[in-house]
């Protein structure tokens, strides 16, 4: 690979540019529910993109929550799996390594996988938190009606 190659290669993947909301994918009149601590201000900015409130139930687009131990990221699996559109996305966010509830996010990949998920994309939050994606592989999905 060339030098400059691999210099467009770097500057493509540097997402500090990009706002966390930005980062999740969070679009439009999606609906999303965000539980946890998942830092200052992210809660505001989805509403801010998705242009109404967070929902509490039914179908979600997308759900952003914060786990702190192993067993609580099982649960929000188990809870969020049965809720997410076939198309959505779960963000599992959890504490950066160093803090006392730092959990590796690599150690959930087999409980989302017994429940149809898989890890498509992990992101940093803020200094504090980072996130893995979980969704559904497109070859389990429904067809959809054209």
């Amino acid at each position: 690979m060339s030098k400059s190659r691999a210099l467009v290669a770097t500057e493509e993947r540097d997402y500090s540019h990009r706002t966390a909301v930005q980062k999740l994918g969070v679009k439009p009149e999606q609906r999303v529910e965000v539980t946890g601590d998942v830092g200052p201000g992210l809660r505001r900015d989805v509403q801010e993109v998705i242009g109404r409130g967070l929902v509490r139930s039914g179908e979600l687009d997308t759900a952003i929550v914060l786990v702190e131990s192993e067993d609580e990221a099982k649960e929000a699996l188990v809870r969020y799996r049965a809720r997410l559109r076939d198309d959505g996305a779960l963000w599992v966010i959890t504490r950066k390594r160093g803090h006392e509830h730092y959990l590796n996010q690599m150690a959930l990949v087999p409980h989302a996988k017994r429940l149809g998920l898989i890890d498509n994309k992990t992101c940093s939050i803020d200094e504090e938190r980072s996130g893995i994606r979980f969704v559904v592989p497109r070859a389990l999905r429904k067809p959809t009606a054209a």
